[in-house]
Formats: C-alpha cells, structure tokens, sequence
C-alpha cells in the first residue's frame, strides 16, 4: 500500500510537469481540440441533412411499393376487393371519378374516359397514372400509335396477360409506360417521363 506522502509527490511533479509547458502550446493544444470538435459537428449535420433530403424519397418509394403491391395481388386474386367489400364496406375503394391534382405529361393525349389517379415530379421524373374502364388492346394502340406519330422508337420491355411495359425512345429522350389489365374491364396506366 502506498503512504498518502507518494500520491502527493506524484500529483506534485505532474503539477510541475504541467506549468513547465509554455502558453502556445497550450493555445495549440486548444486550438486543435476546437477545430476537431468543429469538424465532428459540421459532420453530424451535414450527415442529419442527407437523411433529412432522402426521407421524401423513402416515403415516395414506400407509397409505390405499396401500391405495386395491392396491384399484384389484385391480379393475383382477382375480385378480393369486391369481396373485402362485402364484409367490411368502408375498406373497398371506390374508382376515381376525377382527375387529382398535377397535369397530364408526354407528347401523347390521355385516353378518352380515363382518370388522372396519380402525380408526382421528381428531380429526373413525372410519373402520371390513369385509370378507368376501357378495353386494354384499345389503350394500348392509342399511345403506341401516339407515339410513333410523335417520331418515337417503340420497344416492348415486357408483357403478361396482366401486363406490358413500353419503351418509347426519340434522341436522348426515354419514356416508359406501363399498362395493368385490371378486373371489370378497367385498365391502369402509368406513364414515367423525364422531368423538364
């Protein structure tokens, strides 16, 4: 065990030790331990600034997952929502009957009868869905024929009997549409154009 005499003369040279050492190293000292601390701080939030930028993209992404889905399973088992409906009557959507906000996107005019369901513009995109009661093969050579007047390439991406994605291309310009057959002879589709 050591005496209380050994711990004193131990903080007694460390004292010493300590006022031997000159003022501008101190103030270096201080300095470096400020401008680290700066550096941790303007880290923190630039890197609270990023997560904050990328939360409207998540949600906007978690929204389209989310409708991708309920449209898969709506073609996967058909009628669900009629018969949802049924047992719980304030579950089943009613189709849109007027078009929501934003404005209609490409070189093509919207099919007659359908409704503007969906908008959004993001930084690159404006993507635009519609919907209505329509007969699918109609639909599609409404905007293929559409395009092709406009002076588009067409290239099918993919097609199922529950649907087909588009590819209309003209200089660096590339839009995509997506068309879902949908039960009742209702279609949807969802055109994705470059933002202007």
């Amino acid at each position: 065990m050591r005496s209380p005499l050994h711990k004193h003369r131990f903080s007694a040279l460390a004292v010493s030790a300590l006022s031997k050492v000159r003022a501008r190293t101190w103030l270096i000292l201080v300095a470096a331990v400020v401008g680290i601390l700066g550096l941790v701080t303007w880290a923190g939030i630039a890197l609270l600034s990023w997560l904050w930028g990328q939360f409207p993209t998540a949600t906007e992404a978690g929204r389209r997952l989310a409708n991708d889905a309920a449209t898969q399973i709506e073609q996967v088992v058909p009628g669900l929502k009629e018969q949802i409906g049924q047992w719980v009557p304030d579950l089943a959507e009613s189709p849109a009957t007027s078009d929501v906000s934003g404005i209609d996107a490409g070189p093509v005019p919207r099919f007659p009868g359908l409704v503007r369901s969906y908008f959004a513009r993001g930084e690159k995109t404006v993507e635009v869905r519609y919907a209505g009661r329509a007969a699918f093969e109609a639909v599609r050579a409404h905007y293929v024929q559409g395009f092709a007047a406009a002076g588009y390439a067409h290239e099918v991406v993919n097609g199922s009997p529950e649907a087909e994605h588009h590819r209309f291309k003209r200089d660096q310009e590339s839009i995509d549409l997506l068309l879902f057959r949908q039960v009742e002879e209702r279609v949807e589709i969802r055109l994705t154009v470059p933002a202007q």
